[in-house]
């Protein structure tokens, strides 16, 4: 098993991949603290595509997102 690190820690040492991270704590909101990076790749696919582990995981992306949020897509679609 790895070690566990903080998830400004997987930032710096990971940057703009994607993340399978196990034995992972989350905040009320679900953002992970910290856990254990069990795969780590700059293509998404790379880290999807290997096969199921048999424990809970979480996928995330380390660099900043280019989704412009459900508001400003709604907006667009109503005129607003």
């Amino acid at each position: 098993m790895g070690t566990k690190i903080t998830w400004d820690e997987m930032k710096k040492k990971f940057p703009n991949e994607w993340l399978l991270i196990t034995d992972y704590d989350l905040d009320k909101s679900g953002h992970v603290l910290a856990g254990v990076v069990d795969r780590h790749s700059k293509e998404k696919d790379d880290v999807y595509r290997f096969p199921a582990l048999n424990k809970s995981t979480a996928f995330r992306f380390t660099g900043k997102s280019t989704f412009i949020g459900l508001r400003s897509h709604a907006g667009k679609h109503n005129n607003v």
